[in-house]
């Protein structure tokens, strides 16, 4: 797919501004404070219906705006049109896809697909595993859209059981709601292992050849009950039984999918402790050019690649590898304060922002 046009209105530090881009994408640059990162921030809004930052709504608004909205165009790779619209008033958020408003920010994933990429990213191997459940909650959902609503119900699950753990409960009631989280776990455990496997099986193909320092990358599944994901609602339901008199303490519960991690592995350690920082920044890209590329191969669909200031840390060697794997496959922005990039990209087009422009 590709972005044709994007207009923002009283979106973070634009108050009326309209981009149109060329289908194999632009550089973005301009210094820091420019708005190159909320530019890329506006066009990763319109794939999931929020800030890809973890920014509140409120907080994305103009000044002392009211709101704000967001207008975008995509041609499909068909070159069909499909218009999008976003917009924040108050306190409620409003989606239309082709004009036609949508209950739920949800169907924005079957329709719109971003990667958004940038040096926070190394946060996914250095940062707590709730970074590492968003990440992978997100990636799942681009490629198996269905995911969200099972994510959905086994989060109301927990919230529900998580009250009932703070009130004077009966068993019947404990029964009841430990059957129906055993239940939910189940049918959301099968969409992460999936996940896991093709991913695994991409890092073993062509993506280790792109540095000497990051083959043989793995990610594992650490859950909070081992073999998670070979167990049936039975086995579930007694493990919670198990921990009544813990979790009745604790007031939560104290096993699930909202409490499992992901583990990057490079030859068979963990990268957290004993990875370079660079080896974990390009482990991180290969992670989502590997994302781009299991989406257009599971879903049909071309991913739109942003990189944001992403280049600055690597060298030219790596840049042009990270550039041949877009393989003009993908239209891509890159944002970037510094001129230097266009030695890896001199083939898209520039748009300058700020002062400079």
């Amino acid at each position: 797919m590709k972005l044709n046009t994007i207009e923002l209105h009283c979106f973070r530090n634009y108050r009326q501004q309209r981009f149109e881009f060329t289908p194999g994408g632009n550089l973005i640059i301009g210094a820091n404070g420019s708005g190159k990162t909320n530019l890329l921030e506006a066009i990763a809004y319109t794939s999931i219906g929020k800030s890809i930052r973890f920014h509140q709504d409120q907080d994305l608004v103009f000044n002392s705006a009211a709101q704000f909205a967001i207008n975008a165009l995509y041609y499909s790779d068909l070159d069909v049109p499909k218009k999008v619209h976003l917009s924040y008033v108050n306190a409620r958020k409003v989606l239309k896809i082709n004009n036609e408003v949508k209950r739920q920010l949800s169907a924005l994933f079957s329709e719109v697909k971003i990667i958004y990429c940038a040096p926070d990213d190394i946060g996914l191997i250095n940062g707590s595993p709730r970074i590492r459940r968003q990440y992978f909650d997100l990636a799942i959902s681009q490629i198996f859209p269905d995911y969200i609503a099972v994510l959905r119900d086994y989060l109301h699950v927990v919230d529900q059981r998580n009250q009932l753990l703070k009130s004077d409960y009966s068993p019947s009631e404990k029964n009841s709601w430990d059957a129906r989280f055993a239940q939910n776990l189940c049918a959301l455990y099968p969409y992460r292992k999936q996940y896991l496997n093709l991913l695994n099986d991409e890092f073993m193909g062509s993506y280790k050849e792109i540095s000497e320092n990051t083959r043989n990358l793995k990610i594992n599944y650490v859950p909070v009950l081992r073999e998670a994901f070979a167990l049936d609602p039975d086995d579930i339901v007694k493990h919670l039984q198990m921990l009544e008199n813990r979790e009745k303490l604790w007031q939560r519960c104290l096993l699930g999918a909202h409490l499992d991690d992901y583990s990057f592995r490079i030859e068979d350690f963990g990268m957290r402790a004993r990875a370079s920082q660079g080896q974990k920044r390009i482990a991180v890209i290969i992670l989502k050019m590997i994302q781009a590329h299991l989406i257009e191969s599971n879903t049909g669909i071309r991913p739109i690649l942003l990189f944001d200031d992403v280049f600055a840390e690597l060298d030219y060697v790596h840049g042009e590898k990270i550039k041949a794997l877009c393989n003009n496959n993908y239209q891509i922005f890159v944002a970037s304060p510094k001129e230097d990039v266009r030695q890896i990209f001199g083939n898209l087009p520039v748009i300058r922002l700020g002062s400079s422009a």
